[in-house]
């Protein structure tokens, strides 16, 4: 594999497991608020 196909293939996979992790940790944080107060705010 070429050096432009290795950074494409990262940065494609980091933008979907950011996306993942910013979903889920919203998610997450709506839940704890729903259930009083938010424990893993900072």
């Amino acid at each position: 594999m070429t050096t432009a196909t290795w950074i494409t293939m990262i940065a494609i996979m980091t933008f979907v497991w950011g996306g993942l992790a910013i979903a889920l940790r919203t998610a997450i944080r709506k839940e704890s608020a729903k259930s009083g107060p938010a424990s893993d705010a900072p």
